[in-house]
């Protein structure tokens, strides 16, 4: 088995368009690149990890890499993608999670038993 080797890169490069290739690559494939890194974070924050890696595409050099402090924010440019593209559902459920997470005011709320007559 080969071994590669990886850089380490923050997430600002491959998920917010800054060049052509950014762009190109994100309008085939941010639908799936988004939805995998809020769901990642999700799992990310129920695992209490400090961080999250992971390729972006198979042939780049690099590891993208989300620190705990930036969850917040890349879930704010995950639902921006999502708005732009008109996923309204996709945004609601990132926004559950931002709310599940980091949303302290929110208290979860727990079903009551119903207790039926027979």
């Amino acid at each position: 088995m080969r071994h590669r080797n990886f850089n380490q890169v923050s997430w600002e490069k491959y998920l917010i368009p800054t060049n052509s290739f950014v762009n190109s690559f994100l309008d085939k494939n941010g639908d799936a690149v988004f939805n995998q890194i809020a769901l990642n974070i999700d799992n990310a924050v129920r695992l209490n990890k400090n961080s999250l890696a992971f390729i972006v595409h198979s042939n780049a050099q690099s590891i993208v890499v989300i620190d705990k402090k930036d969850y917040i924010t890349v879930l704010n440019e995950c639902i921006k993608w999502f708005v732009k593209k008109e996923n309204y559902e996709k945004c609601s459920e990132i926004d559950n999670i931002k709310k599940r997470y980091f949303d302290k005011n929110i208290k979860v709320r727990k079903r009551k038993k119903e207790l039926k007559l027979i």
